[in-house]
């Protein structure tokens, strides 16, 4: 509940004690007045993960709400979030606490914004790099910094030394690709006008791919991106990842040469040495802040967003320790009038595809999958990410299920290919690639690794304790191309002396991992395969299912499944299906589509070398890839 402030007002003071006792005509004495003060207007801010005093996003947002404070006499408070499980509590704290706003900072709290805006109708919100949501008590930001960041692309190709400039990111979604965009196009913008070749690392505008290091808040991961894109010849970096540019600063300081571009706020005013920051693109949150703090305040809030541009100063450069010639900076402000114009484009412009063009509705993408568990339940899972990177992509696909692994790889190597994208096991992977019909892009992670184990399985009171005692017996397996379910418990078998194509008396496809255990559990096999621990999942229909089926045997380590393409594949159309795709992932809503699909926690960009070592193991264990 808002805090009340009370005063009393005495309108008449007891001057003698005679007046008390009524010594002058016994006037009754008058009843003190209450006045009640106006309530305290409350700003409440969110902060994203790197705290409040992150000389970045957080700290310039909260700079909104001081300003706020001095101008307006209004209270601020803070809540910080050390993690993305504490905004929704965040959020819901300041709910209860009665604050008139509240405003969420950074594009990983969308979702938790959005919910509370729906869930509290009565309650104002405000979000920084939130935008497009359409609750009519949720007033958003966007800012255009691609135009800022475009200037100082431009002014970082004038001044390179060695003619390469770099940038990289914290974690890959638009609030942080948009200064990527416009800095890279901003030294082609120069390369054009000036005839020269300055090379931009880390990132390319049209695929979407580029360098990141995956988080906020790590100054060592920012110092060793900074080492390696030095060693590659960069002698200005432009880190777009907060506080993790710090450590950018420091190997740039080590070096002994080059400057770096901050972003968000000016670096030179938080960050030693000043004379190694040449510039800052700025976004000035603090002035949204204390703007959508006085619309609140003059009952003129109204649902909407906000977008800062060069032209009504949300965004724009920041000077720092650095002299910059006059000329360059006249070049630059000639440059800015341009883009203000719309004559000079700060975002990578891609041609609208044909009506019949491949990921269009009349001839989607065609992604397939082989079931690892439930098949509805696999399919409904994938049918939400494809609905994701539809609206992040425009890009349509359309899932296909298929039976086994075999049918994918047929799928992909077909001419014309009937599959453009795939979500095929390693093994199935490695015989696709081995045909020249496969790409690796993506690998997934589960409990935090990229790798993953096999198992071999029987029930406790079987009498089977070894893989020797497995002769004649009848075996599940998930899928012959599986490579958990198969492969590996194969290779075991042959290091124990049994030939997996004769040493049982039946081996059963059960079509998922999921059904290998329950083939065992039911009594239909006498031992089966899977990967670890397929068992967990059936733990809702055989409670038991720990207790009753035992495992005899697990794999060395596997690379997980991930996400392929078809040899030969668009580029650019490959590029935006996996900046989408790792952008979903580190969402709350869109990691939960990927655990209901295919059980994924995460995803990292990987090319074929990733499984090398993996093809070591084949070859030492005999297994020669398509027999």
């Amino acid at each position: 509940m808002k805090s009340k402030r009370f005063f009393w007002v005495f309108l008449a003071l007891l001057l003698v004690s005679s007046m008390v006792l009524g010594a002058c005509g016994g006037k009754e004495t008058e009843e003190p007045v209450v006045v009640e003060e106006e309530p305290t207007f409350l700003a409440c801010q969110v902060t994203d993960m790197g705290g409040i005093d992150d000389q970045s996003f957080n700290q310039t947002a909260w700079k909104g709400i001081e300003d706020a404070i001095d101008a307006f006499g209004i209270e601020g408070k803070y809540l910080e979030s050390q993690q993305q499980t504490d905004y929704e509590a965040n959020i819901n704290a300041f709910v209860e606490e009665g604050c008139d706003l509240i405003i969420s900072v950074g594009f990983l709290m969308a979702e938790a914004t959005g919910a509370a805006a729906e869930a509290y109708p009565d309650q104002k919100f405000a979000g920084v790099d939130i935008a497009g949501m359409d609750y009519p008590n949720f007033y958003g930001s966007d800012f255009a910094v691609n135009q800022a960041s475009f200037l100082a692309g431009y002014m970082a190709a004038e001044l390179s030394e060695t003619g390469i400039v770099a940038t990289f990111g914290g974690i890959q979604f638009p609030a942080v690709t948009w200064f990527m965009d416009g800095f890279v196009l901003g030294v082609e913008y120069y390369n054009e006008v000036k005839g020269t070749d300055v090379q931009a690392l880390g990132w390319d505008p049209i695929t979407q791919t580029g360098l990141f290091v995956g988080n906020f808040d790590s100054t060592d991961d920012g110092r060793t991106m900074g080492e390696s894109l030095i060693d590659e010849g960069a002698d200005i970096i432009m880190p777009v990842a907060g506080p993790v540019g710090a450590g950018t600063l420091t190997a740039i300081e080590d070096a002994g040469t080059g400057y770096l571009i901050g972003v968000d706020s000016d670096w030179s005013l938080t960050h030693t040495p000043a004379e190694r920051i040449l510039v800052s693109v700025m976004k000035n949150m603090d002035v949204y802040v204390k703007d959508t703090i006085e619309m609140t305040l003059n009952d003129e809030f109204a649902g909407g967003n906000f977008l800062g541009t060069l032209e009504n100063g949300g965004v724009g450069l920041a000077y720092g320790g650095v002299d910059v010639p006059a000329d360059l900076m006249a070049e630059i402000e000639d440059i800015k009038a341009g883009i203000i114009a719309g004559t000079i484009a700060t975002l990578p412009v891609v041609e609208e595809a044909p009506a019949d063009a491949l990921g269009t509705e009349t001839n989607p993408l065609i992604m397939a999958v082989v079931p690892s568990g439930e098949t509805e339940t696999v399919i409904t899972g994938f049918e939400e990410i494809t609905d994701a990177v539809l609206a992040a992509t425009g890009l349509y696909i359309e899932p296909f299920v298929a039976t086994e692994y075999a049918g994918v790889i047929e799928a992909m190597c077909s001419d014309p290919p009937k599959a453009h994208v795939a979500s095929l096991a390693t093994f199935s992977y490695l015989i696709a690639s081995e045909r020249g019909c496969a790409e690796v892009a993506l690998v997934s992670t589960r409990y935090g690794s990229p790798y993953y184990n096999g198992q071999i399985f029987t029930k406790v009171d079987s009498g089977i304790e070894t893989i020797a005692d497995l002769e004649g017996k009848t075996f599940c397996r998930p899928d012959p191309l599986s490579t958990s379910g198969w492969v590996a418990p194969s290779i075991a078998l042959r290091a124990a002396g049994l030939d997996p194509d004769t040493a049982f008396a039946n081996v059963v496809d059960a079509g998922s991992h999921d059904a290998s255990v329950a083939g065992v559990y039911n009594g239909d096999c006498d031992a089966g395969s899977s990967y670890v621990d397929a068992r967990t999942n059936l733990e809702e229909d055989y409670p038991d299912v720990m207790d009753v089926i035992k495992v005899i045997e697990i794999s060395p380590d596997i690379p997980n499944d991930g996400v392929q393409f078809v040899t030969g594949f668009d580029p650019v159309l490959k590029g935006q299906i996996v900046a989408a795709l790792l952008a979903l992932a580190e969402t709350e809503e869109g990691a939960d589509m990927l655990s209901v699909a295919y059980s994924w926690n995460a995803l990292m960009e990987v090319d074929d070398t990733f499984y090398d070592p993996f093809r070591q193991y084949l070859d030492a264990a005999g297994v020669v890839l398509g027999e």
